[in-house]
């Protein structure tokens, strides 16, 4: 069953509504800027979109075919469980837009997202697919993509696809981008939803996307927060962020931990080897 959209932005990141403020604040003098160049060379520049957008077009069409021949995809026969994922994570958040995914060999605990037009590919790594991961994971990280595809979705409507034109440009994405680090906060807390709220299962696929599934285990979540923390007012972290779409891995684990109080699915979150002590004495 579907969340409502007054729910969903219930479940939003707080800056996401701010920083689409400042993503309008691009879009609309650019759409003007537009307009005018169109009417100054009477159409003229509008016969050069046709050969981007065949250029963009192409591209993806190539990789999607290398793709097609070269990775496993996602279908009921092959990750069923990926397949699952994808379709209640779609359900959930009421998003009706294609979503195509690919399992490919690389030893990294990730995934990818990437737009052809109307339809998203989802990449899946190998090592993500491993059982012993468990299904949790593959909810919430799935969750999480397909949660900020959605909330992203609602808030432009057609206008995505302008946005995602004036990405390419480069030269506003310090503008745009603390948008896009936004959506893919709310995105944590969307994938979360997925899981129930089991706020363990999520910090657990986090961190291995940090360190990979070997080693995830010896993490302590909360020293990995405040290792964050001691960065935040450095002006090279700000500037790392700022050149970035993504938010940094301490400040998504910090949020989502932060998220999960403020929903009351934890009242405290405790260090690993807290976790660890209160195991042993049960």
């Amino acid at each position: 069953m579907a969340i409502s959209r007054s729910k969903l932005g219930s479940l939003r990141h707080p800056s996401e509504s701010s920083r689409f403020v400042l993503t309008m604040f691009v879009l609309i003098p650019m759409g003007f800027l537009v307009a005018a160049a169109t009417i100054a060379t009477f159409g003229t520049i509008l016969l050069i979109a046709p050969v981007i957008l065949f250029f963009m077009w192409f591209t993806l069409r190539l990789l999607v075919a290398s793709w097609m021949n070269n990775m496993v995809e996602v279908t009921h026969a092959s990750f069923p469980e990926a397949l699952d994922a994808i379709r209640v994570a779609k359900s959930h958040f009421g998003y009706d837009r294609p979503i195509k995914a690919y399992v490919y060999q690389e030893g990294t605990y990730n995934a990818s997202i990437l737009p052809l037009l109307n339809t998203k590919f989802l990449l899946l790594p190998s090592e993500l697919m491993r059982v012993e991961n468990g299904e949790g994971e593959l909810r919430f990280l799935v969750g999480r993509f397909v949660g900020a595809l959605a909330s992203r979705h609602y808030r432009f409507g057609w206008l995505e696809f302008f946005i995602n034109s004036v990405e390419k440009l480069i030269i506003f994405n310090i503008l745009l981008y603390p948008y896009e680090r936004a959506t893919k906060l709310t995105g944590d807390r969307l994938g979360l939803a997925m899981t129930g709220g089991d706020l363990d299962t999520a910090l657990t696929a986090m961190m291995k996307l940090v360190v990979g599934t070997d080693v995830a285990d010896r993490v302590d979540v909360m020293s990995f927060v405040e290792q964050g923390e001691q960065y935040d007012g450095s002006f090279f972290s700000w500037l790392a962020r700022a050149l970035s779409p993504f938010p940094h891995n301490t400040t998504r684990v910090r949020e989502l931990i932060l998220f999960a109080q403020e929903k009351n699915l934890v009242s405290h979150y405790p260090s690993r080897r807290q976790r660890s002590r209160k195991r042993q004495s049960a």
